[in-house]
């Protein structure tokens, strides 16, 4: 038995990753379609493979035996430029869940709460209580967000606030008048974190960017990553953009060498691959878009205007559909640990993956019923 100063790990909730049952002995291979985890399901672009390649032969990449550039100063200034800011406004993290975690313990150090909306991202939390604060989620409606329900919902030991943008699992954003008026509202001494991990399968032009916002609030970070559109998911990379000030100071609750070789290298070259992410971008709408039809057919209710994934409702435990697809190698995720248990989210894949669902999905859910209108 551990002594009772462990005790108050007992209280946080475990880490869920996107694979939420033991998979098939031959998870990966043939026959088994993982739609779980929200990947890119055509993995990295052609020249982020091939610059991988070039450094596992030796090409272009650092001796193994030595660290990684500590500030990863190469993928700051290629982030930088990408996103129209200065390089010490760039903090990498092993992936965009580390740069939450370092936040959390930042804002943290001496108590304080957390907030975010319901059905959140199930990460907010778990950075929130690992840091040794207490989590605060406000009672927004199921599945929408407004800014007037986090605002409301703050409460005098509020150092930090959350917002999935758009949200994993629900796939809520908030309109552009909406975010500017939370970021504008908040307290000057709360940090306003904006998770932009799915920003990339939203149209550039209409999507509301919380980065338009660097300048209106300096306690403002926004986090973006590598796993989503850029296919790294296996690399862990990620990072987050703040005032030069901000960036400074998350600095240095950063872990030293936090970030790989090749992840650094692979995201270097991922940062510049504009026309893949738009046929990403394209290839996901037409998948939501062929979701959307086939759901309407089955009589199926789902939600989520934004990013690489639907959720689905069901009249029964979701995990009684996870399980049934799962014995037929078909992997999706339950919503039960974000609040929601008739619900199951399910990744976009390519068309054969979506095809192979539906085979598997749609007698289950035509003889037990799913969320009908």
């Amino acid at each position: 038995m551990l002594p009772h100063v462990f005790e108050h790990l007992r209280r946080l909730p475990r880490s869920r990753s996107g694979q939420p049952l033991q998979a098939p002995p031959a998870d990966g291979a043939a026959g088994v379609i993982q739609l779980a985890d929200n990947g890119n399901p055509w993995g990295p672009a052609d020249a982020v493979r091939d610059r991988v390649r070039q450094a596992l032969a030796g090409r272009g990449l650092e001796d193994l035996r030595r660290y990684p550039p500590a500030d990863g100063q190469a993928l700051r200034q290629a982030i930088a430029l990408r996103r129209g800011v200065d390089p010490g406004q760039v903090i990498l993290g092993n992936g965009s869940t580390e740069v939450l975690g370092i936040a959390a313990r930042a804002m943290l150090m001496d108590g304080g709460s957390g907030l975010a909306a319901r059905h959140s991202f199930a990460g907010f939390g778990l950075a929130t209580q690992a840091a040794g604060g207490r989590y605060i989620e406000c009672h927004a409606t199921a599945l929408e967000v407004e800014a007037a329900h986090l605002l409301a919902a703050v409460q005098p030991d509020t150092r930090i606030v959350y917002l999935g943008h758009p949200n994993d699992p629900t796939g809520t954003l908030l309109e552009r008048a909406a975010l500017a008026h939370l970021v504008r509202s908040l307290r000057d001494d709360i940090l306003l974190v904006v998770d932009q991990a799915y920003a990339e399968y939203a149209d550039p032009g209409e999507y509301p960017s919380a980065l338009a916002h660097l300048a209106d609030r300096n306690n403002l970070l926004v986090l973006h990553t590598f796993s989503k559109v850029h296919g790294l998911a296996g690399l862990r990379i990620g990072y987050g953009i703040a005032s030069p000030e901000l960036a400074g100071l998350l600095d240095r609750v950063r872990s030293p060498f936090n970030t790989n070789c090749l992840a650094q290298l692979a995201a270097e070259t991922a940062i510049g691959q504009e026309a893949f992410e738009a046929d990403c971008r394209a290839r996901n709408l037409e998948a939501r878009s062929a979701f959307l039809l086939e759901a309407e057919r089955h009589r199926c209710r789902v939600s989520g205007q934004a990013g690489n994934f639907m959720l689905m409702e069901t009249v029964f435990p979701a995990r009684e559909l996870v399980r049934d697809l799962h014995r037929q190698r078909v992997l999706v995720c339950p919503a039960d640990g974000d609040g929601l248990p008739n619900h199951v989210r399910v990744s976009m894949g390519t068309p054969q993956e979506m095809a192979g669902f539906w085979k598997a999905a749609g007698p289950i859910l035509d003889n037990l019923g799913c969320g009908c209108s």
